[in-house]
């Protein structure tokens, strides 16, 4: 089915198909991954407990699984140290094991060979040489009772059964160990319910209430996944931003020859974040990173709304000197209300289809859409009241 056209978004289909796989017993677990656009980030929310100290590395990882549990939206929490397949440990009693005769190569020798064979001979097939080994059969490997029963030859002779100076357990066997910049790690990851709460805000949470330091002295806690690349990638659109701002004031201050004038186009900048911000929030969606790139494509259309108009203003102050600068406002905000309101209009009539998804739908860059549309929906009002007030207030003649 098309995107746009589905009955159910694809968080939905997952809710679903977890519902109708819950009862499945011929499984241990089944995990669910949505796949998204861009380089592959990992699961939402992934921590990482490093330390040497194995005990402190578990028990930091199971305070991150406990935290992450109590966070409303949070699923599917999973460790990447789980525990191998099942396995027969050997327990040896040397003091039974001297007394048979016997030594830990001997019994080692037997095990081995019975359980991964040995080559007793080799025999010459015309030009190939086949070798020869003894071992156990599929069947008799698989059978615990054999084990026990394995004959052991000590040094006399006797053939001694192996139970009579071991003792056998079986347990899980280790997980796979995974290291981080050279340390032992373990890797928890969760993933999360679209709506109740974001990747990065229950990471957060975690970090507030885990202090790492002082419980788990030696440790480290490390955020990966989708988290963090939220992290950066907001760090990186805020460094962004702001050297785009300053970028725009240095050129106006070349084109005003004023370090005053060139504020009073930016100053609808931050009405137009603000329009953004209440137009997400009423849509009920989160900022993402398409919707600060939407941002920061607003910054340049309200800037050129406000340039517009202040330019025009300027232009009007040196063609009329004997006009007071009350009138020189009104003249040159009504010579520019047509230029701006025209500009705003058509690039919002271009937008909102696609914020919607009339006539096709994108599910990226909707966001972007959306964010520069309503931003300069609500921006555009501003910069025509706004900034001529200002210019009314500031800029007086000389």
């Amino acid at each position: 089915t098309p995107f746009g056209e589905g009955r159910r978004n694809a968080y939905e289909l997952i809710d679903a198909l977890r519902a109708k796989t819950q009862g499945l017993e011929e499984f241990e677990s089944i995990d669910f991954k949505l796949d998204t656009a861009g380089p592959p980030v990992g699961k939402p929310i992934t921590f990482r407990a490093v330390s040497a100290d194995n005990s402190l590395r578990d028990s930091l990882a199971q305070r991150v699984a406990k935290e992450l549990s109590n966070i409303n939206g949070v699923k599917d929490i999973t460790r990447d140290d789980t525990p191998g397949k099942n396995q027969v440990q050997i327990s040896i009693d040397y003091d039974k094991l001297a007394r048979s005769s016997l030594s830990v190569a001997d019994v080692a020798q037997t095990i081995r060979t019975a359980y991964d064979g040995e080559i007793v001979t080799s025999v010459r097939y015309g030009e190939d040489d086949v070798d020869y080994r003894v071992v156990f059969s599929d069947e008799a490997r698989a059978d615990k009772e054999l084990l026990r029963a394995l004959l052991v030859g000590n040094s006399k002779g006797k053939l001694i059964r192996l139970e009579n100076f071991a003792s056998f357990v079986e347990k899980p066997g280790p997980s796979n160990f995974y290291h981080f910049n050279g340390k032992r790690a373990i890797t928890v990851d969760a993933e999360i319910e679209k709506g109740k709460v974001s990747a990065l805000e229950a990471a957060n949470k975690v970090i507030e209430a885990i202090d790492v330091d002082r419980e788990f002295p030696g440790a480290r806690l490390v955020l990966d996944g989708e988290a963090q690349e939220t992290q950066l990638a907001m760090k990186s659109w805020a460094v962004s931003l702001g050297i785009s701002v300053i970028g725009i004031y240095f050129l106006l201050v070349l084109l005003f020859n004023s370090f005053f004038q060139p504020l009073l186009v930016l100053v609808a900048v931050p009405f137009g974040i603000s329009g953004v911000i209440i137009a997400i929030a009423v849509h009920g969606q989160s900022i993402s990173f398409f919707s600060a790139l939407g941002l920061i494509g607003l910054v340049g259309v309200v800037v050129n709304d406000s340039l517009v108009l202040v330019n025009h203003l300027n232009k009007l102050c040196e063609e009329h000197p004997e006009m007071s600068i009350f009138d020189i406002v009104v003249m040159g905000s009504a010579d520019r209300l047509r230029a701006i309101v025209m500009t705003s209009v058509t690039t919002i009539a271009g937008l909102l289809p696609l914020a919607y998804g009339i006539g096709g739908v994108d599910p990226f860059v909707a966001y972007m859409a959306l964010a520069l549309g309503w931003g300069l929906f609500l921006a555009t009002p501003l910069t025509l009241f706004l900034v001529p007030s200002l210019y009314l207030i500031f800029c007086r003649r000389g």
